[in-house]
C-alpha cells in the first residue's frame, strides 16, 4: 500500500512521452499525494499520457527551459499555500522509493531545502562526464554559498513553505539548480542533503546535459552572477 504524504510531487517534461506514464505510475505505487506535470511545451503526447496517467498537468504553450518549468511549479504551489513539495525529474532516473526518504530528512531536520545526492554516502553508477560536470558545477555554485553541497546539480529537492515562499528563481535553464541554492543560502534558509538513489538508463542519459553543454550553462550562470 502507498505510503500517505503530506506533499505535492512536481514533474517538470518535456518530450517525455516515452516515460511519463511509468514514472507517474512508479510514485504512485509508492506514496499517495498529488502528482503535478509542468510540460514544458512538448512537442509529443506528454501531456496526455501523464492526464492519462493521473497527474494534474500545467502546460507551457512554448518550451521555455527546465528553470522556467520550475518556477512555474513554485509559483502554483505559492499560489495554492503548499506546505511542501517535491521535485523529481521526469526521465525515470530517480526512485520513488526515495520520496518518503527526503521527506523524512525534512521532518527530522526542519530543512527548508533538502537536496536529494547522488554523491553523499550513496554507492551510485553515475555516468564518469556527469561526475566530472557536477564537480565542476559544485564547485562553481559552492564559490557562492556559505554552505559546501556535494550535488548541486541534482534535480530531486524537496522545498518547504519558506522555500517556496522566497524562492524567485530568473535562470530558464539547467542552471536554476545552482541558482536555487544560491539564493537559499543568501536567504538564510536551511539547507541540508539528503542521500539518494539514481537509475540510469540509455535514455535518461540521453535526456540530461551533455558535458559540453554544461559546462556553457554553467560559466554563463557564473558570469551573471558576478556581472549582474
Amino acid at each position: 500500500m502507498a505510503k500517505q504524504l503530506p506533499i505535492h510531487i512536481i514533474i517538470a517534461a518535456y518530450n517525455e512521452a516515452p516515460v511519463i506514464a511509468d514514472v507517474i505510475a512508479g510514485i504512485k505505487s509508492a506514496v499517495d499525494c498529488p502528482v503535478i506535470v509542468i510540460d514544458d511545451g512538448s512537442a509529443d503526447q506528454t501531456a496526455h499520457l501523464a492526464r492519462k496517467a493521473g497527474a494534474i498537468v500545467l502546460q507551457h504553450p512554448v518550451n521555455r527551459g527546465a528553470g522556467a518549468a520550475c518556477m512555474t511549479g513554485i509559483t502554483l504551489a505559492r499560489q495554492q499555500k503548499w506546505p511542501c513539495v517535491v521535485f523529481m525529474d521526469a526521465d525515470g532516473q530517480h526512485l520513488p522509493k526515495d520520496i518518503e526518504k527526503i521527506y523524512q530528512t525534512y521532518r527530522d531536520s526542519r530543512a527548508d531545502l533538502v537536496i536529494g545526492s547522488r554523491f553523499s554516502e550513496t554507492q551510485n553508477n553515475v555516468p564518469w562526464l556527469r561526475k566530472r560536470f557536477n564537480g565542476i558545477a559544485n564547485s562553481l555554485t559552492n564559490m557562492f554559498c556559505q554552505g559546501n553541497y556535494s550535488d548541486t546539480q541534482s534535480g530531486f529537492r524537496l522545498l518547504a513553505a519558506p522555500a517556496i515562499q522566497r524562492i524567485e528563481l530568473v535562470q530558464d535553464d539547467f542552471s536554476y539548480c545552482s541558482e536555487m541554492i544560491i539564493q537559499a543560502d543568501r536567504e538564510q534558509l536551511r539547507i541540508v542533503e539528503c542521500p539518494i538513489h539514481v537509475k540510469y538508463t540509455e535514455y535518461s542519459v540521453s535526456k540530461g546535459q551533455d558535458f559540453q553543454v554544461g559546462l556553457s550553462t554553467a560559466f554563463q550562470f557564473l558570469w551573471k552572477i558576478m556581472f549582474r
